[in-house]
């Protein structure tokens, strides 16, 4: 096993700032230790965007959302970000870094959704509430300055399988037309068995954990065929927006990240499918200590402006 310098650095201030405390069990304590694992390296906002809180109106509840606006005026496009954190775990907050960095690079409109979290609230809460905040967020467009014929959604981890979810559910249902697509490091399938999962050695996402995540988000329904649950379930991927599927070597998702990128290219769907070496699940976090990740995020955010078209 072999990490990027910076990767090794990172791995090591975020031990030493989480000490060696009791073992996170419950869904609160697990809440908990995330949102101390997110402080680590977080920083300040870029000085080119604005940020507020905001909140949907939803049958029978509110999602609450925070929106990145880069400077400059008239409709720009929008980036509907769903957070990681197995499900159960991770926020807006928790990610700010990640969804803040986005739209200062990028240059479009970032709208973080927080949805209904298991096991208080299982599938399919997390995954209608993202639809529900994609649909809303088109039909008000006007509303926040966006352009609704640049639509873009995106997630890492939990949060990528919302955002792949999304893009089935958008086709299936003739709901808004989507642009772009960017999974990054995603939970796909509930095979815990694969290569990947057996074999990685990332330090932070235990194969224990994951099944816990698995079982809280499905209700144990792991043999589900519900391709909106987990969609690698799904029998056909055309039709689909081009994609960026973001894989780490150590990462225990990574078989599953890699296959549903090439199953997307079988279908048709333009797709950059990457594997990127000496990397952990998560890894976007340690940019400002890793070149490596440093890189890749310079890259994701390449990609998303030629696919959404901003100078």
């Amino acid at each position: 096993m072999e990490f990027e310098p910076g990767i090794e650095e990172y791995i090591r201030t975020v031990h030493e700032a989480l000490g060696t405390g009791p073992k996170a069990v419950t869904p609160e304590e697990r809440r908990a230790r995330f949102e101390r694992y997110a402080e680590v390296h977080k920083k300040p906002y870029p000085p080119n965007i604005a940020v507020r809180d905001w909140f949907i109106c939803a049958p029978g509840r509110e999602i609450p959302i925070r929106i990145y606006r880069p400077d400059g005026d008239g409709p720009k496009p929008a980036i509907l970000y769903f957070h990681g954190g197995g499900w159960v775990a991770g926020s807006i907050s928790t990610h700010d870094t990640i969804t803040a960095g986005l739209a200062s690079k990028t240059g479009a409109q970032v709208i973080s959704v927080h949805y209904r979290r298991p096991p208080e609230n299982p599938y399919p809460a997390p995954t209608e509430d993202c639809y529900y905040a994609l649909c809303w967020v088109a039909e008000n467009a006007g509303r926040l300055d966006a352009d609704a014929s640049r639509l873009a959604v995106a997630g890492d981890s939990a949060g990528g399988n919302l955002a792949a979810a999304c893009t089935l559910m958008a086709r299936d249902r003739r709901g808004p037309a989507l642009r772009f697509q960017v999974i990054i490091c995603p939970s796909l399938d509930t095979d815990v068995n694969s290569g990947s999962y057996l074999n990685a050695q990332d330090p932070f996402l235990i194969r224990e954990n994951m099944i816990f995540y698995l079982e809280s988000f499905l209700e144990g329904k792991l043999d589900t065929k519900d391709a909106y649950a987990v969609p690698m379930r799904a029998e056909d991927l055309s039709g689909l927006p081009p994609a960026y599927v973001l894989n780490a070597e150590h990462d225990p998702l990574r078989d599953e990240g890699l296959r549903y990128g090439e199953r997307l290219k079988q279908a048709g769907v333009p797709t950059e499918n990457r594997d990127v070496p000496g990397v952990i699940h998560g890894f976007l976090r340690a940019r400002f200590v890793s070149k490596v990740a440093e890189r890749e995020f310079d890259d994701l955010c390449a990609a998303v402006r030629t696919a959404l078209d901003i100078a």
